[in-house]
């Protein structure tokens, strides 16, 4: 198993390398990690081209009144993913998104995929 962490600016800071390190030692894919993350991964990365569109869809349906709130509705929406879903986010359409990243050549190519 690898953790993958996304390439933001905090996440490369030196305590969240070594903590990762520690964790995960030569398990994680990273912009400083032992694999790198190819520049400009949002496009690849599961998370985000799947579940943070799909919860903000979910929680603002109805906008949440408080934290607690918040927080069971993230709850709710991610107990009724399906394994369909989550397998088709993280083989079917990861494939599909890998080989536009190198028919773009590594650039943003999210825009071109229908």
């Amino acid at each position: 198993m690898f953790f993958q962490e996304d390439g933001e600016l905090p996440h490369n800071t030196v305590i969240v390398t070594r903590q990762l390190n520690q964790m995960f030692p030569n398990h994680w894919i990273g912009s400083y990690g032992v694999l790198p993350w190819p520049a400009r991964s949002p496009d690849l990365t599961p998370l985000d081209f799947l579940l943070w569109g799909y919860l903000k869809t979910v929680i603002y349906a109805d906008p949440p009144v408080n934290l607690q709130d918040i927080k069971n509705k993230i709850q709710a929406a991610c107990d009724i993913l399906s394994e369909d879903q989550i397998k088709a986010a993280t083989s079917t359409e990861f494939l599909r998104r890998l080989e536009s990243y190198l028919e773009y050549n590594g650039d943003n190519f999210e825009q071109f995929i229908k």
